[in-house]
């Protein structure tokens, strides 16, 4: 039986305890990340580590994430699921033409900062992608404002993968002159 494959861009980092829940979801994980530390840091924390498939390269070099991704493809089935944090719309269109070439019916979490929200989604994919948007905010507490957590961020993604929401908002995006610092 093929396992599931999930990919992850940014899963060392602020999407670490998604890569980590996917995995105890029962998929294969590949992450993209840059630094070899974080990469084992994730493993070691996960309850298998085989389950993570560990991409070491930065997304903007398109012809090893092209290779990672494929080998990734070719080892581990069929990607069905992608959780992106990745501003490089490049990156995510090159991603998305890769994965759609070897699955029919895949989805794509996009995880964008608040001022995203507010423009034009230039991304790209192909019909066999189904896009998902998730927002993140900030967080009003009395009179002031503030970032959302690491914990915020990746509970939030989470229950917009279970839920399989089109269009998430972690947090609040109003009223958007309260945000942290302006």
């Amino acid at each position: 039986m093929e396992k599931k494959h999930a990919l992850v861009i940014g899963g060392t980092g602020m999407l670490s305890d998604v890569t980590l829940w996917l995995a105890e979801k029962g998929y294969v994980v590949s992450v993209i990340g840059r630094d070899r530390i974080r990469h084992e840091i994730v493993r070691g924390k996960s309850h298998d580590p085989e389950l993570i498939n560990s991409l070491k390269v930065d997304y903007r070099d398109h012809a090893l994430l092209e290779t990672l991704v494929k080998d990734a493809i070719e080892e581990y089935g069929p990607i069905s699921c992608v959780v992106s944090w990745t501003p490089f719309l490049e990156s995510l269109e090159l991603i998305n033409r890769i994965i759609s070439e070897k699955n029919l019916n895949w989805k794509l979490f996009q995880v964008m900062g608040s001022r995203r929200y507010f423009e034009k989604n230039q991304l790209e994919v192909t019909p066999q992608c189904h896009h998902r948007s998730i927002y993140l905010g900030f967080v009003m507490e009395d009179n002031h404002s503030r970032w959302l957590t690491l914990e915020e961020i990746a509970g939030g993604v989470i229950e917009s993968v279970k839920e399989d929401r089109e269009e998430s908002v972690i947090g609040v995006l109003h009223p958007y002159e309260k945000r942290p610092g302006y």
